[in-house]
């Protein structure tokens, strides 16, 4: 998995919405093998609980603690 990015933390701050932290598993075999279908079963969809952050939480910090909400899934 690639590094989150500011721009989650951005809006997670912006917006003051609850976060769902998701993370699909399957992904990766589809795309090496050049499919844009998944066939049945193929695709496992892991989904957290909402988290939301106060208002004065650092941009890093809600980007670094959504990343390893989504690889901790």
């Amino acid at each position: 998995m690639v590094p989150f990015q500011q721009g989650i933390g951005l809006l997670a701050q912006n917006l003051q919405i609850p976060i769902v932290p998701m993370r699909l598993d399957g992904v990766w075999q589809m795309k090496q093998q050049r499919r844009r279908l998944a066939h049945r079963s193929e695709l496992t969809v892991h989904i957290g609980a909402p988290v939301t952050f106060p208002p004065d939480t650092p941009l890093a910090e809600i980007t670094s603690r959504l990343q390893n909400l989504v690889c901790s899934l």
